[in-house]
């Protein structure tokens, strides 16, 4: 079976995709043809996330031919936007990686973090100042720290993202907002100890 979705706005190249899968046994063969860079890397990540496996070929005129087999762990279900859902995914991936980020900086900045805080709220931190447990155990911690950061950083923006002309679902946007201030907080806490003296002075 050859679908033609040359031309086509995402998210329909997928949507086309998912309704001709639907209705094809176990193991049966659709062969997706897209001239759109959306159309053909979206169809490809829905294809992954369905457990399909597919090979990629460029047509004379230029198109993309992805020949899709669908597979024994392919789910139906009746999501009104795949590509939303698949966008949700990868960004709730980052966020998950991010908030290990945040957690190893704010533990690799413990020498100082602490301190601050308990200066903040008037306690006494006599004795807390140089967490010596914690402290020995600063460069690993910095270490997964610019880890996480850099894989967050990755998957959200140097690998290629998935792109849709159609309006992200509020959890989409709030996934991404999530995801950028936890970066920028995850950098402040990692620097934390560089930058202390300026705020509170000598």
């Amino acid at each position: 079976m050859i679908l033609d979705c040359r031309n086509m706005d995402c998210p329909r190249p997928v949507l086309e995709t998912k309704k001709a899968l639907d209705a094809l046994p176990e193991d049966a063969t659709l062969a997706v043809e897209v001239n759109t860079l959306s159309g053909r890397e979206n169809c490809k990540r829905f294809a992954l996330s369905q457990h399909c496996t597919f090979t990629e070929e460029t047509l004379n005129d230029g198109a993309t031919r992805l020949t899709v087999v669908k597979g024994r762990g392919y789910v139906e279900n009746d999501e009104e936007n795949p590509v939303d859902v698949m966008m949700q995914q990868e960004r709730r991936s980052a966020v998950f990686v991010l908030f290990g980020a945040l957690i190893t900086a704010l533990l690799s900045a413990s020498c100082c973090i602490i301190p601050t805080l308990f200066m903040v709220f008037g306690i006494s931190f006599a004795g807390v100042i140089n967490v010596p447990e914690l402290n020995s155990y600063r460069w690993l911690f910095t270490a997964f720290a610019v880890l996480m950061l850099s894989i967050g950083f990755y998957q959200m923006v140097i690998k290629k993202q998935i792109e849709c002309d159609c309006v992200p679902s509020l959890t989409s946007k709030i996934l991404l907002i999530l995801f950028w201030g936890l970066f920028l907080f995850s950098l402040a806490a990692l620097f934390y100890p560089y930058y202390e003296v300026l705020i509170w002075g000598e």
